[in-house]
């Protein structure tokens, strides 16, 4: 099942110049029911689902205008052969009111997706000064091996992550079955990410080089 961005929103998204609206305060909606009921999808949001049939999961729960940076990011984390679900907020400054924290993100296509992985990793904004990128989720060990990664690559990371430790069991990116990896990165790594340039292709190969690494691990104790 696909969902596709208009290419004028996509454009908006990527090329506008009003800051992301990172919501601060507690969220407005319970869960996804109650955040999308008043919403028109193709218009207020949209969501893209690939399966892949693969066994990690890229998720982008805070895309579009909500987390600016996290939707592409996504694409190029998973790729042509992992699984990949992004929800875009596309209400422009007033997108903050679409946040819906992971442990309350159940859209059932998400969970769907999530929960026939092995693993899973989700990208996310966070406005802390620097660049950096924090590192929590319920897979100590995967989280551990994308830091190591990212650390390799020259990007400096914070594991496991203090404010932001993303270990709750209903957090998206813990439905995996080995539980996953939450990556927060900071603002201003997002924006340098968002340009392309050589910090891209560098961040992308590092996290799918520490889950591939984290996925083996897995595999061979299941043995």
């Amino acid at each position: 099942m696909r969902h596709f961005i208009p290419a004028a929103l996509l454009a908006l998204s990527l090329y506008g110049c009003s800051p992301a609206p990172y919501r601060l305060g507690p969220d407005a909606s319970a869960d996804f029911a109650a955040l999308t009921s008043p919403l028109t999808e193709g218009r207020d949001y949209s969501v893209e689902v690939y399966d892949r049939g693969s066994e990690i999961t890229v998720l982008a729960p805070h895309g579009g205008d909500l987390e600016r940076g996290t939707s592409r990011l996504a694409r190029r984390v998973a790729g042509a052969d992992w699984n990949l679900y992004i929800f875009n907020a596309w209400l422009g400054r007033g997108s903050g009111r679409l946040h819906l924290t992971s442990a309350n993100f159940d859209d059932p296509r998400a969970l769907d997706l999530a929960g026939r992985s092995s693993l899973a990793v989700s990208l996310h904004g966070q406005a802390e000064k620097g660049k950096w990128v924090c590192v929590g989720g319920a897979n100590a060990e995967a989280g551990r091996l994308v830091s190591e990664a990212l650390e390799k690559a020259g990007f400096r990371t914070q594991f496991p992550c203090r404010r932001l430790p993303g270990r709750a069991p209903k957090n998206i990116t813990n439905r995996a079955a080995a539980g996953g990896v939450q990556l927060e990165v900071s603002l201003s790594l997002l924006r340098e990410l968002d340009k392309g340039g050589e910090y891209l292709p560098k961040f992308t190969l590092a996290v799918r080089t520490g889950l591939s690494a984290a996925l083996k691990d897995i595999k061979e104790k299941a043995r």
